[in-house]
């Protein structure tokens, strides 16, 4: 999707409602870190912003981004009424230029997959350059096994331009196991699970199969 098509999509309240309550995993995966010793978070592709709320809320310094406006707007009035402080910035996450080892903590949840694997490669080496020393990496994609695997036209090999989705249009890439290896160099695995659940797509029961990754930079 361009920008413009995000802007159309957040504009919409209706799609509002889901993306601004926080997934389990994460509030998880919140609870167990201490803001004392990884107190630098980035929210990259934050949306309409639940995960960097959730990290503010409990003592993180925060910064996200986001390529729409009106999520970030959002977003900023949202912390606003929770009196809470989140560096927030409007701009193409894979071409805004950060400070190499800002950050103790990356998490983008569902971003990431959005484009062909080389993409998804090169996401994943930026996020390595903005990690300090023991950082660590969050992130969530499509497995193969997800209901939308299939769907639309195939650009190329596990990726689709997908017409059976949330938002029509995108591509996404659907990993598997033995990507990783490849993909995470300069990580360890901490951990690797999937996400299985059923989801209602417009009206159409789906399956949803995610990958939830946690990877630490490796020394």
């Amino acid at each position: 999707m361009t920008t413009n098509d995000w802007e159309v999509y957040w504009r919409n309240k209706n799609n509002r409602e889901w993306w601004t309550r926080p997934q389990p995993e994460i509030l998880e995966f919140i609870k167990s870190q201490n803001p004392k010793q990884r107190p630098d978070v980035l929210d990259l592709g934050c949306g309409l912003g639940r995960y960097a709320i959730a990290f503010a809320e409990a003592g993180f310094s925060v910064t996200a981004v986001d390529s729409s406006e009106t999520a970030i707007v959002y977003l900023r009035e949202w912390a606003e009424r929770l009196n809470l402080s989140i560096r927030t910035k409007i701009c193409d996450i894979f071409k805004q230029t950060f400070q190499n080892g800002s950050y103790d903590i990356v998490l983008s949840y569902n971003v990431i997959h959005h484009g062909y694997r080389e993409q998804f490669s090169q996401a994943i080496g930026y996020v390595r350059t903005l990690l300090r020393s023991e950082g660590l990496f969050y992130f969530t994609c499509p497995t193969r096994q997800d209901g939308k695997y299939g769907y639309g036209e195939q650009v190329a090999p596990h990726t689709f331009l997908c017409t059976k989705s949330i938002h029509p249009g995108n591509i996404h890439y659907f990993a598997d196991e033995t990507d990783f290896d490849e993909l995470l160099a300069g990580f360890k695995f901490l951990s690797r699970k999937k996400k299985e659940e059923y989801w209602d797509n417009k009206g159409v029961r789906q399956f949803s199969s995610h990958w939830h990754i946690l990877a630490v930079v490796d020394k």
